[in-house]
């Protein structure tokens, strides 16, 4: 078979002016084709496009293909990577799956056969030798798929939902499932979904309508002139224009000109950088918006998120329920990081996680926070800051850890927050959005001994240190045991303490300290 690199184009990226974008470190991007078709025409090509999108978070990009052929009475899954270094040696950490299953798709196979082949492979430890037996669903997942392919991912995603796994953002492009195809929809444990489809195809001239997909925002192209001859095409060619944000565009089919950029987004779309791609975890696009991009009366971003718990979006039945769980996974459904964007080393920042995981009896997972100079969590420079039990959740709860994470006094740079989750010899990664620049750690705080004194009846002194320095003052009568009595976060210089049990101890030493 023809092999089409993924390097990518850049002659064909121009600027474009976007939000800063908040993505996440790396992850597993899988796309998919449908009926009669082939992961060479306009997989590759747009799979190839991804470093040039503005939030990508390096230069180099993994490519597998995954092959999905009838074999033995079943169906069986092969690796090939195509193009790119290995996973652990790519400064992204982004990996791109191309599942390819054209040799069955014209009814060969229903959509849950090649699911079913399709979810193991992503589970298996053994699949790609090179991956030191860490499987492909370790790390976030972004499923893609047109046509019958909406329905193959909606099924990928139902079977990892089975072993607790979440996947991060689920991809409708124009959902055509045919005759003993599963329906396509949106499953418990998939965080985001997002559906564009069109109602433009000519049904007499075989070309298929797509449909709106309940839990997922969808959104419905009602201008696609000027490219193919098939609506049903172009709809994955409005999606490409979402990731390669310059003009023209080509998904080496059809080109994406400047009349096509000015007719097929909306003007809230920004002729496709705020549309589309721009909300998956590598576009980093909010979520959670409010938003109508596609216009007045229509849905709203935050549609697609999951409100079966209540993640941020709040709640509601927008989701369909996973049945046949066993041997479960654990999973960070988000995380968060609050706090300002530099803090000094030996101070604390904090997380809030939502995750979910098998119940007690597997045992406490365990969690791991890490300082990660890039956005590749499988590379090794992984430095770890803080480790601890998690509570189990079980299969029908997502419980959220407020956590108060330390950054060693010893660590300077610009780095991600990286968390891996761990119960049962079974880990997946996750990646708070954006960099945390630590900054050297403040000189320790200081009592002024000139400012020592009694004032009031209360023995009184001067504390220096650094604004936003937490300061703890510590007392003891024998210059042992030390005790703290006092702890504040410093809106200045210096902050003057007064001791309101000064009567109380005839002797007193006293000293300030970082608050830990």
């Amino acid at each position: 078979m023809f092999r089409v690199p993924c390097r990518p184009l850049l002659a064909l990226i121009a600027a474009a002016a976007l939000p800063v974008p908040q993505a996440r470190g790396g992850g597993v991007t899988l796309i998919t084709h449908g009926f009669n078709s082939d992961i060479t025409s306009w997989i590759l090509p747009m799979a190839s496009r991804f470093p040039g999108h503005p939030g990508f978070p390096g230069t180099q990009l993994t490519c597998y293909e995954i092959e999905i052929t009838a074999s033995g009475g079943g169906f069986a899954a092969t690796a090939t990577r195509l193009d790119g270094p290995a996973p652990d040696a790519s400064n992204s950490g982004e990996i791109v799956v191309k599942l390819d299953w054209s040799s069955i798709d014209t009814g060969q196979a229903s959509s849950g056969q090649v699911a079913a082949a399709a979810a193991s492979a992503l589970l298996s430890t053994g699949l790609i030798p090179e991956n030191d037996g860490r499987p492909l669903a370790e790390l976030p997942l972004h499923l893609i798929g047109h046509s019958r392919g909406s329905s193959v991912v909606s099924e990928i995603s139902r079977e990892l939902g089975k072993r607790g796994v979440w996947v991060d953002h689920l991809t409708f492009l124009d959902p055509v499932p045919i005759s003993g195809d599963a329906a396509v929809e949106v499953w418990e444990n998939v965080l985001y979904a997002d559906n564009f489809y069109q109602r433009l195809g000519a049904i007499f001239n075989l070309d298929p309508q797509g449909n709106a997909v309940s839990g997922a925002y969808n959104r419905r192209l009602l201008n696609l002139n000027g490219a193919n001859a098939s609506a049903h095409s172009d709809v994955h060619l409005w999606y490409h224009g979402t990731i390669e944000l310059g003009t023209p565009a080509t998904d080496t089919q059809q080109t994406i000109t400047s009349t096509i950029r000015s007719n097929w987004w909306t003007t809230a779309e920004s002729s496709g950088a705020t549309a589309g791609f721009h909300y998956s975890r590598i576009g980093g696009g909010d979520r959670l918006s409010s938003a109508t991009p596609a216009g007045t009366g229509t849905e709203p971003i935050h549609q697609g998120y999951n409100r079966l718990w209540d993640l941020g979006a709040g709640t509601g039945a927008n989701r369909s329920l996973v049945t046949g769980k066993n041997a479960l996974w654990p999973s960070l459904v988000t995380v968060r990081r609050s706090g300002p964007a530099s803090l000094p080393a030996g101070t604390a920042f904090t997380l809030e996680l939502r995750h979910q995981s098998d119940d007690a009896s597997a045992g406490a997972p365990v969690l791991t926070v890490t300082l990660d100079p890039d956005a590749n969590p499988w590379n090794g420079n992984e430095i770890a800051i803080d480790t601890r039990p998690l509570p189990a959740s079980g299969p029908a709860n997502v419980l959220t850890s407020q956590l108060a994470i330390a950054v060693p006094a010893s660590l300077a740079g610009s780095y991600r927050i990286g968390c891996r989750i761990q119960q049962s010899g079974r880990t997946r990664h996750f990646q708070a959005a954006g960099t945390l620049v630590v900054t050297p750690a403040l000189p320790p705080p200081a009592i002024d001994r000139s400012s020592l004194g009694l004032s009031g009846g209360r023995f009184t002194f001067t504390v220096t240190g650094s604004p936003g320095q937490i300061v703890r003052i510590e007392a003891t009568e024998s210059l042992g045991g030390w005790q703290g009595i006092a702890t504040r976060t410093l809106d200045g210089p210096t902050w003057i303490f007064s001791d309101p049990d000064t009567a109380l101890h005839p002797k007193r030493f006293y000293r300030a300290v970082p608050a830990p």
